[in-house]
């Protein structure tokens, strides 16, 4: 059949579905969906308007039997190409879908619909004295069920965390049509945080429960010019490691400024390369007065030309509006703009910010540079016009080289904007096999038949191959998988003994929590408490790697002895068991990155150093509450708070945090992962 006439063999299902005149084929409807605000193009057979939730399954079960690919839209401002339809196929689109169902004040939790626009949730909320945090710089049109699926951070995450922090439980639409409710609380490993970020690639979002915060009783905005954007970037890392937390900081650079404020009389002096904007909020005005001077006295070493607070309202929404409008007002000096979106670990910010201007020097362009400098997040926004081709060629082969940057530095090629199309390449450059293959397990688990947003996010045939010698290889992100230790490289190697002898084992740290039924099984124990010792903390960056066998409790003493802390409960058990169990759900909010090893001895490194990372699936938070059987959890990397902690509040275990029956889902995923059944295989059954 040919693919004109795929949609017309069930177009009159789709409508019974959908309602009449809900699916749409003429030729502006199909223009107006073949684009989004990336560089790629392709045109979808259909565009499906929904005007309820309830017939988004119905009419996903349709597609999925007849095997016409899908993938859900909405306001399509996604910067990666991440909602064009490269196998043509249906466009889902749920823009209207657009009902904020519920705002419980008690609970501090909202019901929405997809299409729900941020800044109108925003607005909603202000009477009610809430606020939700993440704050796209898109905010104005994006949409909620386009941030999930996205996981978009904003200025506002430095503090408050990026969605997934934010979301508290997803009603979602399998690509096989099934309704699934989701959240991290549940029992078992986390599919919801899987889910977003995810980019429509395995599911689509109908309904999102989102955490609500109070607005803050105070709250103070400056800005602080500097005569080169190198010093600023060195107030930002100073800023981070003095232990200060502002709500906000981020950075603009002189091309970015006057664009910006064309037309305007600027407020700072006429020698300014690079501007600050440092927010801070909370109840305790003492407390923000304290740490702005601490700021202020930092920014004054690294060379700030002027240090100023907004005098008032108006004043702070011109600041936000400067730096929120700043991508628009660069849109205006050519036809097109490539906006890339690489992270670093945060001290390595400033040989990131030299690196990309020498790029963007080298391929003789022109760009803006935002940051979202307080987690290490680079925007630089490179102007062009696509009908010169020549200049097409060099803003891409410049847009590349600012990720490999990025990855050389131990970051990440996206924060918050996606991989899509256009970064599907660079996924090999920052992942070897291993890993991508267990992306690809993922994906297969919840989409066997391929048929949601296909082609997205993984490298498919047609893209490069990993690397050749001496090049980009996935050994960044981790120090390299070389620098295990003896205790780990004897793990290693049991394993891939026993694997290759077909036995089963019982993984077990300090013997907390998991009440295992090896025995039944033939399963031998593996006691992993000589992966022990003490733990890399990066002191600048706010890190901290450690081996999964090392006590919670040693952990935290190490910690508050170096003058950091987790901002987690007093917890019982080795670090590895925490993360494996879930019982304390909160955990998978701290954790960055995980060296595991899967059933058959490969070592694989998820996740990294960066406090913001959507390169690929989510694979850290899913082995969060997988129980030790999905893989063997090494060590994890996680993110620190300044400050000990004299008084950890007291935990008590959820009474059904272990009542865990495996779905369909969980069993696809594990037969990905371990086939065989060899790790906990009484979790699975026979």
């Amino acid at each position: 059949m040919f693919k004109k006439d795929r949609i017309r063999a069930i177009l009159p299902e789709l409508e019974a579905a959908a309602g009449r005149g809900s699916v749409r084929t003429d030729e502006g409807e199909i223009l107006m969906y073949s684009y989004d605000a990336g560089m790629a193009r392709a045109r979808p057979e259909a565009v499906i308007n929904f005007s309820s939730p309830d017939h988004v399954a119905p009419v996903v079960r349709i597609l999925h039997k007849a095997g016409i690919p899908f993938l859900p839209r909405l306001a399509g401002t996604n910067l990666s190409g991440g909602t064009i339809p490269l196998k043509g196929g249906a466009i889902l689109n749920l823009s209207r879908l657009k009902k904020i169902r519920q705002i419980d004040t008690a609970a501090r939790v909202a019901l929405v619909e997809p299409g729900v626009v941020n800044m109108e949730l925003q607005r909603a909320l202000e009477p009610f004295g809430l606020f939700y945090a993440p704050d796209p710089a898109s905010q104005k049109v994006s949409t909620i069920g386009g941030n999930i699926g996205e996981n978009a951070g904003g200025p506002l995450c430095l503090k408050y965390g990026v969605t997934v922090d934010n979301v508290e439980k997803l009603e979602v639409v399998t690509p096989e049509g099934e309704v699934m409710l989701l959240s991290y609380r549940d029992a078992g490993p986390d599919l919801m945080s899987v889910l977003v970020g995810s980019e429509g690639t395995l599911g689509i979002v109908t309904h999102a429960w989102l955490k609500l915060l109070p607005l803050p009783s105070h709250i103070k905005t400056i800005s602080a010019a500097f005569p080169s954007a190198d010093s600023a970037m060195g107030a930002v890392t100073r800023i981070i490691g003095a232990g200060i937390l502002p709500r906000a900081l981020e950075a603009m650079d002189k091309v970015s400024l006057d664009a910006a404020l064309s037309g305007k009389i600027s407020p700072f002096p006429p020698d300014t390369e690079a501007v600050l904007i440092l927010e801070l909020d909370g109840d305790d005005a003492v407390k923000i007065k304290t740490d702005l001077e601490a700021a202020h006295k930092i920014c004054a070493g690294q060379g700030c030309l002027a240090f100023k607070a907004a005098a008032d309202e108006a004043e702070r929404a011109m600041l936000w509006q400067a730096r929120k409008g700043a991508y628009p007002a660069l849109a205006r000096l050519a036809p097109d703009v490539l906006v890339e979106d690489g992270v670093v670990p945060r001290p390595r910010l400033p040989e990131a910010l030299r690196e990309t201007r020498e790029i963007i020097s080298k391929y003789k362009l022109t760009a803006g540079l935002l940051f979202h400098a307080g987690d290490g997040n680079l925007h630089p926004n490179v102007v062009f016009d696509r009908r010169d081709i020549q200049e097409v060629k060099r803003v891409k082969k410049a847009g590349y080289e600012m990720l490999k940057s990025c990855i050389r530095l131990g970051g990440t090629i996206s924060g918050e904007h996606g991989i899509g199309v256009e970064k599907r390449v660079a996924m090999n450059w920052l992942y070897g096999k291993g890993e991508l293959a267990f992306f690809h397990g993922i994906k297969r688990a919840f989409d066997p038949a391929g048929l949601a947003n296909p082609d997205k996010i993984l490298p498919v045939a047609s893209d490069r191959p990993a690397a050749k010698s001496g090049e980009l290889a996935g050994t960044f992100v981790f120090p390299a998988k070389s620098a295990l230790g003896p205790e780990a490289r004897g793990i290693v190697d049991e394993l891939r003994l026993r694997c290759a002898a077909g036995t089963p084992t019982a993984v077990t740290g300090l013997g907390t929590r998991l009440k295992h039924g090896g025995e039944a099984h033939g399963a031998r124990p593996l006691d992993l408490r000589s992966l022990s010792g003490p733990a890399e903390i990066d002191a600048e960056n706010l890190t901290a790697r450690v081996q999964a066998g090392v006590p919670m409790k040693e952990f935290s003493a190490q910690l508050a002895a170096a003058g950091f802390r987790l901002e987690l409960p007093a917890l019982a058990g080795s670090v590895g068991g925490l993360i494996a169990s879930k019982v304390c759900p909160e955990i998978r909010g701290l954790l960055l990155g995980l060296e595991i090893v899967t059933a058959e001895g490969e070592i694989l490194e998820l996740g990294g150093k960066t406090v913001k990372n959507v390169a690929g699936y989510d694979a850290v938070r899913l082995l969060c509450g997988s129980m030790g059987a999905y893989g063997v959890i090494l060590a994890a990397t996680f993110a620190l708070a300044s400050g000990r902690d004299e008084a950890a509040a007291k935990f008590s275990e959820p009474e059904a945090w272990d009542a865990f029956e495996p779905s369909e889902l969980h069993r696809r995923l594990k037969r990905e992962f371990d086939p065989r059944n060899l790790l906990n295989p009484w979790l699975y059954g026979k």
